[in-house]
């Protein structure tokens, strides 16, 4: 990637940017400091990943009207990194790698006053860790989850997450849990980078409007905060607030519609599953919701028995189905049903979105929860606003 950006004439070079790393909370977060920024008046670029319906999504700017690229401009800027990548290096082929180049190349050409990057799997070998000197370093949760990438236990997770400070760099970290926090910390103080606890002053944002629900976006304000005041950028309290309460992230916890509720939440690991858990559990208490529908899709690399022991345990008045997408790592739905009846719970099984879909909205639920995976809610969500 260094070698790519550089035939490209290293346009990350040419823009302020807070680096983003973490295995929860990093798109919410990054949204949160965007919406806060353009409150303030800056232009502001976002980047981020996987996309909920186009990969467009990946590349937005912030200035008062949200906008994606533009979907053939993006196809031009990616087949000109792949055109100088086979020039000089054809036997590379990450497209996470080409998504990134395009990016930098359109920020490059917008020139926003600041560049969110949230990186896409780790740390320290991820394609946006190619930049010399952020603003500022940002870790969000920590939890397990690509293990078989970053390794089988949290301190070795931990460590590859916090490949992204840089020497002199801040860093703000989310996580509360001590083992967690003294890993980001002794490598901060290794690199001599002021480390940042924002978890110290979450309780501060409890009377803040949030756009976005659950007790954990809590943590994703806090954090937003903590990176802007860090990388030095001037904003009031206003802007605070005002961005903070405009803040919304499509896919997590969004309600789609009321009376019956629709709801879709990516939550794709077992820490994220147990923030939805708790969020939906409290939504339904106070919308006095009984019944329920969960319809979970997943990963055949993800630990769906958890997540599945998380949704079943955690949650009362629900009934479950599972589903397929169409995408080559997605796990059998009737797989996934032998998980949910060795845990207790009957499940429907599902061969597509469209079937559930169909279903779904015929019964007489009074909330439909649809999870397990951003491709799930994402191709979910297509469905619902094609046919609803």
């Amino acid at each position: 990637m260094v070698n790519l950006l550089s035939w490209l004439g290293n346009p990350e070079q040419n823009f302020k940017a807070i680096h983003i790393a973490g295995t929860n909370g990093k798109g919410s977060t990054g949204v949160m400091i965007a919406s806060i920024l353009e409150a303030a008046g800056y232009t502001v670029g976002l980047y981020t990943s996987p996309h909920l319906e186009e990969e467009c999504e990946r590349v937005q700017i912030w200035n008062g009207d949200h906008r994606m690229i533009p979907q053939e401009h993006f196809e031009e800027l990616m087949d000109r990194v792949r055109k100088i990548r086979s020039k000089y290096d054809p036997e590379c082929s990450s497209l996470f790698d080409i998504y990134t180049a395009a990016a930098y190349l359109y920020f490059d050409e917008v020139k926003p006053d600041y560049v969110i990057l949230e990186c896409g799997l780790g740390g320290r070998l991820d394609m946006t860790n190619t930049l010399s000197r952020p603003l500022v370093s940002v870790i969000t949760q920590i939890g397990m989850d690509h293990t078989a990438e970053l390794g089988n236990t949290i301190i070795k997770i931990a460590r590859e997450k916090a490949g992204i400070i840089k020497p002199g760099v801040p860093v703000v970290s989310q996580t509360p849990e001590l083992l967690i926090k003294n890993v980001i910390h002794r490598i901060a103080d290794e690199k001599g980078s002021k480390f940042i606890d924002a978890s110290l002053v979450t309780g501060n944002y409890s009377g803040y409007r949030l756009a976005m629900r659950g007790e954990h976006q809590l943590r994703n304000a806090a954090t937003a905060v903590e990176a802007i005041r860090a990388a030095g950028i001037e904003v009031s309290e206003e802007d605070i607030r005002t961005g903070l309460a405009r803040a919304v992230n499509p896919g997590r916890f969004e309600i789609l519609r009321e009376k019956p509720y629709w709801i879709i939440d990516g939550a794709h690991n077992p820490d994220a599953i147990q923030a939805l858990t708790e969020t939906f559990s409290k939504f339904a208490a106070d919308n006095k919701i009984r019944r329920t529908l969960v319809i979970f899709g997943c990963m055949k690399d993800k630990n769906y028995r958890h997540m599945i022991q998380l949704l079943t345990g955690n949650m009362r008045g629900c009934s479950y189905a599972t589903v397929a997408v169409d995408y080559d790592r997605a796990e059998d739905p009737e797989v996934l049903g032998e998980v949910f009846a060795a845990n207790g719970r009957g499940c429907t099984c599902y061969e597509s979105v469209s079937e559930a879909f169909c279903e779904a909205k015929a019964s007489n639920y009074e909330c439909i929860l649809i999870t397990g995976s951003i491709y799930v809610a994402g191709a979910m969500r297509s469905y619902f606003f094609e046919y609803n």
